[in-house]
């Protein structure tokens, strides 16, 4: 078991066993991220992406981000260091290399990104594939898979223990963008498949 920080609402701390523990379980464990090296993640404005931008910082990393035209701001606003409106620019061209990429939305493939790593640089994502699949297997040091909620759940408690640690320091902050009571969840449910979705969405029962 572990507590709800003091300093943060029970809104602000339902996103944390999604976006924040998966995305601490990739850059941790999976990505083995390390300070002072170069991350992109790729779907930065969503739950997983806000929440290893501030992750990745958190940890010491140089931050690229990649998102839509109207959610620059935001993402440089949770602490990005350079971000990439990908529907300007294609960040596999930028001439920027990275120890870790992070496709937080399959949107991308390392068959695009293997030309943008370090020699010992890794691409990692939480969204299967048969490409995934299969450059995990062939190439199982440059591609890396994991489903989080099949971890052991001893390994997820000390990760989930060390997230509420840093939110009652006040180093990690949840992006809210809509509430919705729990009668209005079909509508929620809408809204995520619109894809216009900033963050994270909260179900109130009140």
């Amino acid at each position: 078991m572990v507590f709800k920080p003091n300093n943060i609402t029970h809104v602000q701390a339902a996103p944390i066993c999604d976006g924040f523990l998966t995305s601490y379980s990739f850059l941790k464990d999976i990505g083995n991220l390390k300070k002072e090296q170069h991350i992109l993640i790729n779907g930065a404005s969503g739950s997983l992406g806000t929440a290893a931008i501030q992750l990745a910082k958190n940890i010491g990393a140089t931050v690229t981000g990649v998102c839509s035209t109207k959610n620059v701001d935001l993402v440089k606003s949770i602490g990005a260091d350079h971000v990439i409106d990908y529907k300007k620019h294609d960040f596999t061209k930028t001439g920027n290399f990275y120890d870790v990429i992070y496709d937080t939305v399959g949107k991308s493939t390392y068959r695009r990104c293997k030309k943008i790593l370090y020699n010992e640089g890794v691409f990692i994502t939480p969204v299967l594939s048969i490409g995934v699949l299969w450059h995990s297997i062939i190439v199982p040091t440059k591609v890396k898979f994991s489903a989080t909620g099949i971890r052991k759940q001893n390994d997820l408690k000390g990760l989930l223990t060390e997230l509420t640690t840093f939110f009652s320091q006040g180093k990690l902050n949840t992006i809210i963008d809509r509430t919705y009571k729990l009668e209005n969840i079909v509508e929620a449910h809408k809204y995520i498949e619109s894809g216009h979705k900033i963050g994270n969405i909260a179900i109130i029962n009140q």
